[in-house]
């Protein structure tokens, strides 16, 4: 990217309202190749009333009192000062979108120093710990300046620590979006009690489930056939084009529409895969005994996948195809109820274990974004 801005120009203040995203460009912010970046609620501020959450637009106070002169710190050692937040109020229309830029605007004021804002409104690809606002500095929002990593931090208070993590502190952290922020960009990541107090690093917990880890290799997970386990995929890329006759619950609307699809086909001679969850014995065996019934033989595909990995499939599902029916935790929080592991005595020829893999042709951008922590 070429950039024909002078260094040290500053940008035009001011609000910009994007699709699912808020940016707040504070007068004096200039575009910089190091970044110290912030959470704003529990790391910044925090409620005067001692609430969890806020109680009126003015229930918030400076974390720490140490905040301002490590900001003022920063801004003379040449960092670009962000705050990169997660607000769904505003997009669930909770929280007025002017109600909360005059907040900002008010702790920006006490702060004392230039920031650039930048406010994640929906569930999405802005929101932490997916990188999408980071995407968004570093490509729109900072005047094509490019951002040195290794020399960039984020700090947050979202950092997996568990109960009891420092004395006093009894609950652990609401979640570990932040620190999966920082992950999933590689930028250093500190907690403010660490950045700002000099507390030494606690403990934390990442989440079961590591996308980088699975990038480019075939998993065998300890797991089960589920919703999001890609199964559908396997079918469309290996079976369909072999011939096979489809039967999936989605398209068809009931059991019966499928059981009468699969016993047509089966009596004009053609091959069928049935493209169903079929959790326990007796949702297969209805299909067994068709296969019976036909004289043909009946195969078992079981699609291997922890609970986490089909939760990170379906979240990026939900990212990457609008057009697909979303599945919620609770479907695959009852399917795990429910399910029977097949065995050989049902009365299958074989049962073929299925590890689940990241296809390689996807677009690059899909491939990275597969391979981020997408919850927190």
């Amino acid at each position: 990217m070429l950039s024909l801005r002078k260094e040290g120009a500053e940008s035009s203040p001011g609000w910009e309202s994007l699709k699912k995203l808020l940016v707040f460009t504070a007068s004096g912010v200039k575009p910089r190749s190091k970044v110290a970046a912030f959470d704003l609620d529990g790391t910044l501020i925090t409620t005067r009333s001692g609430k969890v959450f806020p109680t009126s637009p003015s229930d918030w106070r400076i974390l720490y009192p140490e905040i301002p002169k490590k900001l003022q710190e920063l801004d003379t050692e040449g960092y670009k000062l962000v705050i990169f937040t997660n607000q769904m109020g505003i997009g669930r229309g909770k929280l007025p979108a002017e109600v909360f830029k005059a907040k900002v605007e008010a702790v920006l004021e006490k702060l004392g120093v230039p920031f650039q804002v930048l406010v994640a409104t929906h569930a999405g690809l802005n929101r932490k710990p997916v990188s999408g606002m980071w995407d968004h500095l570093q490509e729109q929002a900072n005047e094509g300046m490019p951002i040195s990593i290794s020399d960039s931090i984020f700090v947050g208070d979202a950092a997996g620590r568990p109960a009891n993590w420092a004395p006093g502190r009894k609950k652990k952290d609401f979640s570990c979006a932040d620190r999966l922020f920082a992950l999933n960009i590689g930028l250093r990541f500190a907690t403010p009690e660490e950045f700002f107090l000099k507390w030494p690093a606690a403990g934390f917990e990442l989440p079961a489930f590591d996308p980088v880890r699975l990038k480019g290799k075939r998993t065998l997970a300890d797991g089960h056939t589920s919703p999001t386990a890609g199964k559908s995929t396997f079918v469309q890329e290996h079976l369909l084009p072999a011939g096979y006759v489809h039967v999936n619950r989605d398209t068809l609307g009931s059991w019966q529409r499928c059981m009468n699809t699969c016993q047509a086909a089966l009596r004009q001679g053609k091959q069928v895969v049935i493209d169903n969850t079929n959790p326990d014995v007796p949702s297969r065996a209805r299909y067994i005994q068709c296969a019976r019934d036909a004289g043909v033989p009946c195969r078992c595909f079981n699609f291997c996948a922890t609970l986490e990995q089909a939760r990170h499939n379906n979240r990026f599902r939900e990212m990457t195809d609008p057009s697909h029916a979303p599945v919620s935790d609770m479907v695959i929080f009852s399917y795990r109820k429910q399910f029977e592991p097949p065995t050989l005595a049902e009365g299958f020829l074989e049962i073929l274990e299925i590890p689940f893999r990241l296809r390689t042709h996807l677009d690059p951008a899909l491939q990275r974004l597969y391979s981020q922590f997408l919850e927190g």
